[in-house]
């Protein structure tokens, strides 16, 4: 018998339904779960004990922390070692958290080697679950989940540094969407054609040449951003503040063309790059 104590009825509720659901799901018989008290839940298993505990109770106990109990982890974690109170921050953090922990930026180098949770727990439970065992789940997750509490701090402190990021590029395109919209556009209409670099067009579908770009830069701009910002194609395209900005480019979630579109906002139009051509051949035949 295994014979879990919550300090929660809820949490017992919970884990119960869990593991109810797991036993139906692969029509096992030899599994009895029960909870005759409001915060005990007993596992009986007549035979296979070890498959039993393989595909029945870690799994349902793995499934049990992350969706009940990791979001709170996370959120005291970022809290009481961060000191991030409002809730808005701590909220944003905890999905750049369960992002990170669902496998996504897997280029960010801080977690790139951090075992995947689900792992880290399943070890845990196949050390500790011993048949007969009677236990407190509050003090496994306490003294035996060490591993696990170590990545998820790893994860956290590198969503947080994302975090910080982010609130750094929003402020840095802010800035330059207010320099942008406080001038006067030097051209009507820019074409960028995205080829690998960028290369800029005026509304005759004439090139830019590169060192006609940079005299259209305004040395203020430059000066008074907080972060780099880049001279070959940023600092022109923001000087001359074009009314209209149409990109041709294969790549759309390039991260240089993102950044146009989040400070020209609904001033530019991306078009294949396959369609900068035949736009071109039209605007030249006018």
């Amino acid at each position: 018998m295994i014979e879990m104590h919550f300090q929660e009825m809820t949490d017992a509720q919970k884990m119960y339904k869990g593991l109810v659901r797991k036993v139906k799901a692969l029509s096992i018989d030899y599994i009895k779960v029960v909870k005759e008290e409001e915060n005990v839940v007993s596992v009986f298993v007549l035979e296979k004990i070890q498959y039993a505990i393989q595909v029945v109770i870690i799994p349902a106990m793995t499934e049990y922390i992350i969706k009940n109990k990791e979001d709170n982890w996370i959120l005291d974690l970022i809290e009481d070692l961060f000191y991030f109170n409002d809730y808005e921050e701590k909220k944003q953090i905890l999905e750049i958290t369960k992002a990170l922990m669902d496998g996504n930026n897997p280029d960010i180098p801080e977690v790139q080697d951090v075992v995947p949770r689900e792992q880290l727990i399943a070890e845990a439970l196949h050390k500790f679950l011993n048949v007969p065992i009677s236990f407190s789940f509050e003090s496994f997750i306490k003294f035996r989940m060490r591993l696990y509490n170590e990545a998820l701090l790893e994860i956290v402190e590198a969503a947080i540094d994302e975090y910080k990021l982010e609130q750094e590029y929003q402020t840095f395109i802010q800035g330059l969407r207010e320099f942008r919209e406080k001038r006067e556009p030097k051209l009507d209409q820019l074409h960028i054609l995205h080829d690998e670099q960028f290369y800029f067009y005026n509304d005759t579908f004439t090139e830019i040449k590169r060192d006609d770009l940079f005299k259209f830069i305004d040395r203020k701009l430059i000066l008074h951003q907080p972060m780099y910002i880049d001279s070959a194609v940023l600092a022109p395209l923001v000087s001359i503040a074009p009314k209209s900005i149409s990109i041709y480019t294969d790549q759309i979630d390039n991260g240089m063309i993102q950044t146009i579109h989040n400070i020209f906002l609904e001033n530019v139009t991306i078009y294949t790059k396959k369609s900068f051509e035949n736009r071109r051949l039209k605007a030249k035949k006018i």
